[in-house]
């Protein structure tokens, strides 16, 4: 509202202009005040939602660790029978069982001492190589007659190949130079040489040794070297730490966490039902006291609901021990809230765990093993669907021309993504040497999806270079190098079609783009010579796929939360309700400023006129007054 420039105040016509004028914008700012009224219950309806989104996110949170069966499998529990010896923990989805084995020797890193005394790292070391072998390389720093213990150490640990050196006091007076590999292990040792003679013999401190357990005993024993103390692939999905050496067996066992698993469905369960009380809450009514919620009414709200509620308790998986949710333990209530049954999910766990598994999440079973389920999309319906691949997947490989030693010093490239590796190979090198100077250089570089072997065939030796990964992405590059590697190589992407529609290929991972199948999501592993032997559509049976209970929930999930879901879309209309409000609201605050300042100029413009009769018509009197008082002195 306008503030008015002056109080008019009805000095002439005696009236009480201001309040008349504000009676008047009073009754004409109702329209006003019934637009406000309705912003207001939009922005309670846009508080509704924002409470719902915030449910829906916390059901994505403990969906996430429960929509596939590789994070159900990932809720186990790992023990050690000696935990003074052997540590272990989960860091995958083990499978249950248990192995036992003696520790016989713990993997250290190799450390040298020089046997000369300094008095502290500014004493000078003299003119000089030192050299450093690691992995049939050397790696050599030239010292002069101004070269410093301290700046020696510097200028090994500028060389990065994996060995640091530092200065130690051995009394409080003489002090050693010690170099120590990074890393345990034998293939990690090295050795020192060189002119500087000031440093004397590098003494062994420790031997670099690689960890070493066996697994049976007697003549059927079977040991395992591994250059770290921490061993991950004995039992797939956990992590052993050795901490001592054993005399006997240390039994690591792992199994399945049923009372995990069941707290976590349980979390999930009850985060639902938070849900679906907050959605119910929102869209109440109570006709007794008429009362409703904010979303009363809101049909977008009430599907929410319906859809939560269909995708646990409609699932049906036919034929199985456990066909739908209620048989797990998981029921819906009268009130529209789910029932959680925690000893009888546990029982169910307990007693068929991979059918409680196939019940709740989402699956594909396939005819042939070649082709396994990985993923599917929100798109992607329920059923079965014929696999047929006329591409198999394949890794980038190089073969050299047949091995002939180096006939002079050289240096090559290979070029893996943005990283370009040297390597350096020299006069007469043997096939292994190569290979061990190509795979040190990768190593040193921090690639290790590219690596070296030596191969024969027919009597010839070559050298072969791979991948790991397939598939056309996964390329490198070779540059000048002396045994006919050079060029550019890539992997194979797999082709073919899924239930006859099309799919595209990256590696071994074959998707669904199109029909029924969409997003569907498999893993090929048939070879070129499967495929080939096939005359190049080969057939791998039929892929049936399942949602599952978690897999249709998290659909149902996936279709309402997000800049694109249905609750975004909700909270999208309530704003732009708000806004058009707040427009009306702002062009009527405008029209009725607009009509003050007329109302308080129009009776500005009254009570002008009426002090101007005022006056005249006092002067008129005092005129007659005046006629009249002359007439009577006649």
């Amino acid at each position: 509202m306008a503030i008015p420039l002056f109080n008019i105040g009805g000095l002439a016509s005696g009236l009480d202009t201001s309040s008349m004028i504000s009676a008047i914008i009073d009754v004409e700012r109702i329209p006003i005040q019934q637009l406000e009224a309705r912003k207001y219950d939009h922005q309670v309806e846009d508080n509704a939602w924002q409470a719902i989104n915030t449910r829906y996110s916390a059901i994505r949170s403990a969906l996430n660790d429960l929509d596939s069966k590789s994070d159900l499998n990932k809720l186990a529990v790992a023990t050690s029978s000696n935990e003074t010896a052997v540590a272990v923990s989960v860091t995958g989805a083990p499978g249950a069982g248990s192995t036992s084995f003696t520790v016989d020797q713990l993997a250290a890193n190799h450390q040298l001492a020089s046997d000369t005394n300094f008095t502290g790292g500014d004493d000078l070391v003299g003119a000089g190589d030192f050299i450093i072998t690691k992995g049939g390389v050397d790696s050599t720093i030239v010292t002069t007659a101004d070269t410093t213990l301290a700046q020696l150490a510097g200028q090994i640990n500028s060389l990065d190949i994996g060995v640091s050196a530092s200065i130690i006091s051995v009394d409080g007076t003489d002090y050693k130079l010690i170099l120590a590999a990074e890393d345990t292990g034998d293939a990690n040792t090295f050795t020192t040489s060189g002119t500087v003679t000031s440093l004397g013999t590098m003494d062994i401190l420790q031997q670099g040794l690689d960890a070493e357990v066996t697994l049976g005993s007697g003549g059927s024993g079977l040991t395992l070297s591994r250059s770290s103390n921490t061993i991950t692939d004995l039992i797939p999905g956990t992590s052993i730490e050795l901490k001592a050496t054993t005399a006997s067996a240390v039994t690591v066992a792992t199994q399945r966490d049923i009372d995990g698993t069941v707290d976590a469905i349980t979390d999930l369960m009850n985060e639902i039902n938070s849900t679906l009380n907050t959605i119910t809450d929102a869209t109440k009514y109570s006709p007794d006291s008429e009362s409703a919620g904010p979303l009363s009414g809101d049909a977008t709200a009430r599907a929410l609901a319906v859809d939560l509620r269909s995708s646990i308790s409609a699932v049906v998986k036919e034929g199985s021990t456990y066909p739908v949710a209620s048989s797990v333990g998981i029921s819906l209530n009268r009130d529209g809230t789910f029932d959680i049954d925690e000893s009888k999910l546990r029982t169910a766990l307990e007693t068929d765990y991979d059918a409680v598994v196939d019940l709740l999440v989402e699956s594909g079973s396939s005819a042939d093993s070649r082709a396994t389920f990985v993923a599917s999309g929100e798109s992607t319906v329920e059923g079965t669907y014929e696999v047929v691949v006329t591409q198999a997947a394949t890794k980038a490989q190089a073969t050299s021309a047949v091995y002939s030693a180096p006939g002079s010093n050289s240096t090559f490239q290979i070029v893996v993504g943005s990283e370009t590796v040297d390597v350096d190979v020299t006069v007469g090198q043997t096939i292994t040497e190569v290979v061990q100077a190509i795979n040190t250089a990768l190593d040193a570089a921090g690639v290790s999806v590219v690596t070296a072997s030596a191969i024969n065939v027919s009597g010839s030796d070559y050298i072969e270079l791979n991948h790991s990964s397939y598939g056309s992405s996964a390329d490198f590059e070779v540059i000048g190098d002396p045994f006919g590697l050079a060029g550019t190589y890539a992997g194979v992407d797999v082709a073919g079609t899924i239930g006859g529609e099309a799919a595209t290929g990256s590696g071994q991972s074959l998707s669904a783009t199109a029909g029924d199948p969409n997003g569907l999501i498999l893993k090929i592993t048939a070879s070129p010579g499967d495929v080939s032997g096939a005359g190049g559509s080969l057939s791998l049976g039929d892929m049936t796929f399942n949602r599952g209970v978690f897999g249709s929930l998290d659909r149902i999930v996936g279709y309402a939360e997000g800049s694109g879901g249905r609750i975004a879309r909700a909270q999208d209309l309530t704003a732009s309700q708000i806004d058009l409000i707040e427009d009306r609201i702002e062009i009527l605050e405008d029209r009725l400023d607009r009509r003050e300042a007329l109302l308080i100029k129009q009776y500005a413009a009254l009570e002008t006129a009426m002090s101007s009769l005022q006056a005249q018509s006092s002067w008129l009197t005092s005129q007659l007054a005046s006629l009249n008082a002359n007439a009577g002195s006649q």
